[in-house]
């Protein structure tokens, strides 16, 4: 019995060890049956043969490149590097003839000393102490406890509070990347290079419209130059891309809205064409203009860029000198100023008065010939988005000469719901050239006109304004009396 004991004792593990080498060496058929895609191939900057940005007013803006990529047929795993760490994964196209996405993400996990720290939670990492005396070297095993409120390890049996050396790892944690990097799983139909197109939305990109005019001697003309200010506030760098700005909102919610499939890649080719030598003229789409910067860009990391946008010469002004809020139906206000005139100046956007393209939102700085001939800063206003065939209006301050005062010179209560109200308003010149000067305010509802020394313009139902003409040195004035009913 005993012997059929041994013999069944020997059989069960000559079967356990037939048993583990089976399995053993099943795991090596199923390890070197694995598809490619436990091997990561890394595409980075190097591959890049062609990079564009259609950048918004908004933080937002679209990359489109291309790489030049070597790929097995069948599964591979590739890991895209140099994207903008504020890429936005859900936004992500990645396209190339014969070429399936199977799954794709983006990791923005990055090597730090607290991921490190982090990452080796409940694990042994080496504590190297150095001898202040002797300068020698001695390396403890360390458990790493917490790091809640500080680092906890436990060295030697002993638990230790942020301990004194230096914290050495064996490897790296999976996962941790020094940069970004999009993750794709592909499958592809023929080995060999391919050309793999990349697109993507992204924050940390925008831009704005900035303009620099100057006024000519006579003040009736000015030559205007639009800049473009570029920022790049992502941890990317951009080179020599070709460079699309998008003047006009888009729509967004929480984020902005994730670009259909067709639109992106309609972006695509535009943006991998060959830049033109001269500026090309801006493009209307879906409501909004494109403008084309003439040559390539390089927009670093953290690197705020101006780049012409477009200029023009010549383009006709009309200085205005206005008085707003003067003319009033208040009988409670006695007398208004003395005021300065505020300086405004309109520029039509036409062809014909040397403009006649679409202006996107800006500021303008002007500046006019000063004192030897040196520049002399006039103003800057903010100008709003004007189409072509509108008019700009530029605030550039206060004049100094010209000056006005209001003073009332009628009331009389007709009833509880009516009155009738006059003023008196007198404007100076201490220029040495005579100007046209506009007075005017807003009056109650239900005014009427009874008498008036000139003949007044409606700006609107309930704001008029008088056109006098001031001689230099001198004083113009206007009076008026009006009935209100309510």
């Amino acid at each position: 019995m005993a012997s059929l004991t041994t013999m069944f004792g020997r059989n069960a593990r000559f079967l356990r060890r037939r048993a583990a080498l089976a399995i053993t060496a099943a795991a090596v058929l199923a390890a070197s049956a694995l598809p490619a895609a436990a091997q990561e191939a890394r595409l980075t900057a190097e591959g890049r043969e062609a990079l564009a940005l259609t950048i918004y007013e908004q933080d937002l803006a679209l990359v489109s490149e291309q790489r030049r990529v070597n790929l097995a047929a069948g599964e591979s795993q590739l890991a895209i590097e140099d994207v903008s760490n504020l890429l936005r994964p859900e936004t992500v196209l990645l396209s190339a003839p014969g070429l399936r996405v199977l799954e794709q993400s983006f990791v923005a996990d990055l090597l730090t000393p607290q991921r490190l720290l982090e990452a080796s939670l409940g694990k042994t990492v080496r504590l190297i102490r150095t001898h202040p005396e002797t300068g020698a070297d001695t390396v403890f095993d360390a458990e790493v406890l917490s790091l809640a409120g500080g680092l906890v390890l436990r060295v030697d049996g002993q638990i230790e509070i942020s301990p004194p050396g230096r914290i050495a790892f064996a490897e790296l944690p999976p996962g941790l990347r020094s940069e970004p990097a999009l993750l794709a799983r592909l499958a592809s139909q023929t080995a060999g290079e391919q050309a793999l197109q990349l697109a993507y939305l992204t924050s940390g990109l925008s831009w704005r419209a900035d303009y620099v005019a100057r006024l000519n001697e006579a003040d009736d003309t000015l030559d205007l130059q639009a800049l473009a200010t570029l920022t790049n506030g992502t941890r990317s760098d951009f080179p020599a891309a070709d460079l699309r700005l998008v003047a006009g909102q888009v729509n967004q919610s929480v984020r902005p809205r994730m670009m259909a499939r067709q639109e992106m890649e309609a972006a695509m080719p535009q943006a991998m064409a060959v830049p033109a030598d001269v500026a090309r003229a801006p493009q209307s789409a879906s409501d909004r203009y494109v403008y084309s910067v003439a040559l390539p860009v390089t927009l670093l990391r953290g690197e705020t860029k101006q780049v012409p946008l477009m200029s023009a010469a010549g383009v006709k002004v009309t200085r205005e000198y206005r008085f707003d809020g003067l003319a009033v139906g208040n009988p409670n206000i006695e007398e208004i100023g003395p005021v300065s005139a505020a300086l405004v100046m309109e520029l039509e956007n036409s062809a014909d008065l040397g403009l006649g393209a679409p202006l996107p939102s800006g500021v303008v700085r002007i500046y006019g010939p000063g004192p030897g001939g040196q520049p002399l800063f006039l103003g800057e206003d903010r100008m709003a988005q004007t189409s072509e065939g509108e008019t700009a209006r530029l605030s550039l301050g206060r004049a100094f000469d010209v000056t006005a005062r209001a003073t009332r010179t009628a009331f009389e209560r007709l009833s509880q719901r009516s009155y009738e109200t006059g003023q008196r308003i007198v404007v100076k010149n201490a220029k040495a050239e005579a100007v046209e000067v506009l007075v005017g305010g807003t009056l109650p509802q239900g005014w009427s006109m009874l008498e008036e020394s000139a003949a007044h313009e409606k700006e609107s139902a309930n704001r008029i304004v008088w056109r006098l003409q001031v001689p230099a040195g001198g004083e113009a004035e206007v009076s008026y009396r009006i009935r209100v009913s309510n």
